[in-house]
């Protein structure tokens, strides 16, 4: 009795008004079971092989390190250092401009004046499609 009333007062102190029934009828436990835990001898397979692991790739460092330690080999596949927060990136260094700045083609520099499209050679024509092709980003 006295512990039914402090389980009462524990709920009405959270607000709730009353405990409810569980639905279900616990018929998937033992599957349910098996899903979340492993054996001990099942634990220690798993220990062991990621263990196994872990010494073939120190191994494989070591090997094409052979100046570094397991300390380096412990950092390296620590991928973020937490005590020094992370790389903090400012976007806005990114971002493009809102005037962008307007490339000026001048192919008239590079022949005499006067000249046309028409009366170029092939090799002109060929570095002025490469001009082209480099100053407006198309390769």
């Amino acid at each position: 009795m006295k512990t039914k009333n402090i389980i009462e007062k524990t709920l009405e102190k959270f607000g709730v008004e009353k405990e409810l029934p569980g639905r279900g009828d616990l018929s998937e436990i033992d599957k349910l079971n098996l899903i979340a835990s492993e054996s001990a001898a099942e634990e220690k397979a798993l220990s062991d092989f990621m263990e196994m692991k872990y010494e073939e790739a120190l191994r494989q460092f070591l090997k094409n390190n052979p100046s570094k330690t397991e300390k380096d080999f412990q950092e390296n596949i620590i991928r973020i250092p937490m005590q020094s927060g992370g790389k903090i990136i400012n976007f806005s260094d990114f971002a493009k401009s809102k005037d962008p700045k307007i490339k000026e083609i001048d192919l008239a520099s590079l022949f005499t004046p006067g000249k046309t499209l028409a009366s170029l050679t092939d090799s002109e024509r060929e570095q002025v499609n490469l001009l082209l092709k480099l100053t407006l980003g198309k390769n």
